[in-house]
């Protein structure tokens, strides 16, 4: 077993983290000069919701300040040793997730809890708890897998595609492109139109929707980054040609 998750399946060590994690993200949010892009972005999630509010992987730390203080929002978070931190970190400030992810290939569905969460996402968006996720094909950045746009169609339930961009943060290089805010930011907060899926959209329709939705986080994303000032620091998806995008 390699050391960091040795450290991080500590019961006691992941407790620090989280507690430590939740107040440095809670720190980022507060000391944020933030613009909010359209400026009634949140007016019109709040009258969506319940809505699947769904966001590059990369940019997971601050998504969870992306949407509606005042919605029930329930994060979908995966179940590996790192993800149990974040997980921790959301439920210090009272916050309940849906422990589960999708994968590639069909093997690893049992372990990552995707069926269970898909369904435990639709009973919470049935409940009137709006759902945030990850969009990302499992293993590939900024490529939409079709398990968003199967939720949105089974609970009929539009989707609102989200960015918190910072202009100071680490980047780093590993697959998801992750990124690391940093206090005392410059911020933009941009929300995309909702996106609605037929519950008799058939594949031809789920694929077509699927690469909307990639081309729209793509699109506010980037947006994002070039109201931030930072527009040369945005690196799009790879090309789809060569990717199953079957998350």
């Amino acid at each position: 077993m390699r050391l960091d998750r040795k450290i991080l399946d500590n019961v006691a060590v992941s407790r620090v983290l989280a507690h430590l994690l939740a107040r440095y993200v809670l720190t980022v949010r507060r000391t944020a000069r933030l613009t909010i892009v359209p400026p009634d972005a949140l007016d019109v999630a709040r009258a969506e919701a319940p809505v699947i509010f769904t966001f590059w992987h990369g940019l997971a730390m601050m998504a969870g300040y992306a949407v509606p203080p005042d919605l029930p929002i329930v994060p979908m978070v995966a179940r590996n040793a790192a993800a149990s931190v974040i997980a921790d970190a959301a439920g210090t400030v009272g916050v309940r997730t849906i422990r589960a992810s999708g994968s590639q290939r069909a093997r690893s569905q049992l372990k990552k809890g995707g069926a269970t969460g898909f369904r435990q996402a639709l009973r919470e968006l049935a409940a009137g708890n709006s759902v945030l996720m990850t969009a990302d094909v499992p293993k590939v950045a900024q490529v939409s897998g079709k398990g968003v746009i199967q939720l949105a169609r089974l609970s009929g339930r539009p989707i609102i595609p989200i960015a918190y961009v910072s202009r100071y943060a680490l980047r780093f290089n590993n697959w998801d492109r992750m990124v690391v805010d940093l206090p005392f930011s410059p911020a933009t907060l941009r929300h995309g139109a909702p996106i609605r899926v037929p519950v008799d959209a058939d594949d031809e329709a789920v694929e077509k929707l699927r690469r909307l939705l990639t081309e729209e986080l793509d699109r506010i994303t980037q947006d994002a980054y070039q109201r931030t000032g930072i527009v040369e620091k945005f690196k799009p998806g790879p090309l789809e040609k060569d990717i199953a995008a079957d998350g």
